[in-house]
């Protein structure tokens, strides 16, 4: 009777297995990744970045770019979903690239690239500032949703015109590609993966690259929005690194409206509520947004340091701005009262650089004036934006993009919550 019982359970294993690699044929996904050797992926440069660790793929090394060129590849893919398992470590930057194609060194010359970094920050005098689950240049993310030391599971969604991201089930991408793109932006079409190793600091472990093809002539059948010239402007600013992010967005705008439109258009938002309400910044959960608090100097004291990524201080007039400026509770400062003017700036402006307050660049109120925010930026203070949602007020002011011209203001002058 035990052997019976035993061979009926060996029987009924054999059979599941059959049964799950059968389903796995049929539904089309693939393993890229053996977890024995590199067999089916090619490294460049710097080929000693890249081994086979506990069955890991590891890359820790001087810059390298592992390109996928196995069996699977034929000619190449352009419409699929990718699901891939990773893990980094404190300070890692990697990538994911795909419709690239190999080259013997440089960074990728064609591909896009979601971003794999969640503790990174940049080298030499170079800051990263976009995020883990971005579509590089494309749809920056600028807060972490994600931790080094666990494994991480990114998932992508390509088809023709529209690409979608998830990491670990929180969608952070959702990009329509419009007919029209300017000529340093590159469009989505067809080639290989690679993973990118990116400097001596970085170590990353991957441990599953699945990927399953969709029809070439698979399409979402959306429409990318029109924004403008307005929306062409800050894409090849967002190249530049700028992080276009309102910290102070209508109040009126829901969690789920504030997200459609970070998908949208590119722009990052918070969602934020005064400290009385903020229990209900919990609508932010599972969405890719900042969370904010927002006091005027009478509700300094009602704040709690487990509030939101971030508080912004709201005032009405020079008492106010003072209080709030040297209270060292605030990061963020809107002056609502517009007391921020030649006079007043030269004390006001060195309170904000001594405690390391950023200063609200107002789209829709064009607000502090340019002399202001060059006497800022010589002082060394940090800035941040609002007005810049909804679209209408992009579309009705360009004020943002003019100072960043007119006063010199550098990606590196401007305050991201967590950085």
């Amino acid at each position: 009777m035990k052997k019976q019982g035993f061979a009926f359970t060996m029987a009924a294993l054999l059979l599941a297995l059959a049964f799950s690699t059968k389903t796995s044929a049929q539904d089309g996904w693939v393993e890229l990744i053996n977890g024995k050797d590199m067999t089916g992926w090619r490294p460049n440069e710097h080929t000693s970045t890249w081994t086979v660790q506990d069955g890991l793929l590891t890359g820790v090394g001087k810059r390298s770019h592992l390109f996928y060129e196995g069996e699977h590849l034929r000619d190449g893919f352009k419409n699929f979903e990718m699901e891939v398992q990773v893990r980094t470590f404190k300070l890692a930057n990697s990538g994911i690239y795909f419709h690239t194609n190999f080259q013997d060194e440089g960074w990728p010359g064609t591909g896009i690239e979601i971003q794999v970094n969640n503790s990174h920050i940049g080298e030499g005098t170079y800051i990263e500032l976009k995020k883990m689950g971005s579509l590089y240049g494309y749809r920056n993310i600028f807060k972490t949703f994600s931790k080094d030391d666990e494994w991480m599971t990114v998932k992508a969604r390509v088809e023709s015109d529209r690409v979608q991201v998830w990491v670990n089930g929180l969608q952070t991408v959702d990009y329509r590609q419009p007919a029209r793109t300017f000529s340093r932006l590159r469009r989505l079409s067809k080639g290989t993966f690679c993973l990118q190793g990116h400097d001596d600091h970085s170590r990353m472990q991957y441990r599953s690259f699945r990927v399953r093809r969709l029809p070439d002539d698979a399409s979402s059948g959306l429409i990318a929005p029109d924004f403008g010239v307005w929306h062409d402007t800050l894409m090849a600013m967002q190249g530049r690194n700028f992080p276009f992010i309102d910290l102070n967005p209508p109040a009126s705008l829901t969690a789920l409206e504030l997200t459609d439109y970070v998908r949208a258009t590119g722009i990052n938002a918070a969602l934020v509520k005064s400290p009385k309400m903020a229990n209900q910044l919990g609508a932010a959960s599972g969405l890719p947004l900042f969370t904010g608090i927002k006091v005027t100097a009478k509700g300094l004291a009602k704040l709690n340091k487990a509030m939101g990524d971030f508080v912004i201080g709201e005032s009405t007039d020079l008492k106010s701005a003072k209080a709030l400026l040297g209270s060292g509770k605030i990061q963020v400062w809107s002056d609502m009262g517009r007391v921020l003017n030649a006079q007043t700036a030269g004390e006001l402006l060195d309170i904000a650089k001594q405690k390391n307050v950023a200063i609200v660049i107002d789209n829709e109120t064009q607000h502090p004036s340019l002399e202001v925010l060059k006497m800022a930026k010589a002082k060394g203070c940090k800035f941040t934006m609002s007005g810049l949602v909804p679209k209408e007020r992009m579309e009705q002011s360009s004020y943002v993009f003019e100072v960043l011209k007119s006063a010199g203001l550098d990606y590196r002058d401007f305050y991201v919550p967590g950085m």
